[in-house]
């Protein structure tokens, strides 16, 4: 299992990261994007064949999580104004039956997304920008490998931990270097002129976030004051969580590499590489 697992991250995904999308604006947000560059070349010098990613912009369901069931994923920026920015990646199917048997066995509700499924229910089969953002960085470091597309939908938080546990589980059963990108933006309400208006709870939920991410302590995560989550208007929490299952009971050298919130939301990236690597 160690030496599969090549590292994991947790990154933001602003539309804004794309430097078609965000044009001038990207400036401001600097040091995430340059700390996204760094986490993606960190990760592709390990040489995953296989990349895992859960969003939380994906097809939601009430009581499970999402995978997505085709051969081939493809996404664009069509919705932010950049049809022609593109990315494509082949799904690892075998990697995708293993993380469906972990997850039968741990009592987690997985949502199988096919096709079928998809029209019936008017789900999306393209790559969200949670996705997206996250694995252009991937991409532009020169990750060419499968991909798993997970969505986290409405699972409670401890199950988002055994959920991440599954999905270690999966990956032990595979011969694939496996990298894993939890995709979460923290407190959407760290300003006046914030997306969800101002809470003065936003920036002390996402340095408690933070904080965990450091330390790789999940039982900070799980003493959070609920009312903290509920005032803080963030996607983030439920991917961390995931991430804290993946990295549960190993050795991993844990590091925040930025953290800013200049257009009322926080952003946060940070990596997480296996001891033995």
């Amino acid at each position: 299992m160690l030496n599969k697992l090549v590292g994991c991250a947790f990154m933001p995904h602003p539309p804004i990261m794309i430097p078609e999308v965000g044009q001038e604006q990207i400036n401001t947000i600097k040091a995430t994007v340059e700390a996204a560059d760094k986490v993606a070349n960190t990760l592709k010098e390990y040489n995953p064949q296989t990349v895992v990613v859960l969003t939380p912009h994906g097809p939601v369901v009430e009581d499970g999580a999402v995978v997505t069931i085709h051969p081939r994923l493809r996404g664009t920026m069509a919705n932010f104004g950049c049809p022609d920015v593109t990315l494509g990646f082949e799904t690892d199917g075998l990697l995708v039956r293993h993380i469906i048997k972990k997850c039968e066995r741990l009592g987690i509700h997985l949502v199988e997304l096919t096709d079928d499924l998809a029209k019936t229910n008017r789900m999306s089969m393209q790559l969200d920008h949670g996705a997206f953002v996250p694995l252009y960085y991937l991409h532009k470091a020169g990750f060419k490998g499968q991909l798993v597309h997970l969505s986290m939908g409405k699972l409670p938080y401890e199950e988002m931990y055994t959920f991440g546990k599954a999905v270690q589980a999966a990956i032990g059963m595979t011969d694939k270097r496996v990298a894993i990108v939890a995709s979460g933006d923290l407190s959407h309400r760290l300003t006046e002129d914030a997306p969800a208006g101002y809470s003065p709870e936003g920036a002390e939920f996402d340095r408690q976030v933070v904080q965990a991410l450091k330390n790789v302590d999940v039982k900070a995560l799980l003493n959070m004051d609920r009312e903290l989550i509920a005032q803080a208007g963030e996607c983030g929490l439920r991917p961390a969580f995931f991430l804290m299952g993946i990295l549960g009971g190993l050795d991993v050298a844990a590091e925040v590499l930025s953290y800013e919130g200049p257009f009322g939301v926080g952003y946060a990236v940070a990596q997480f590489i296996p001891a033995n690597k």
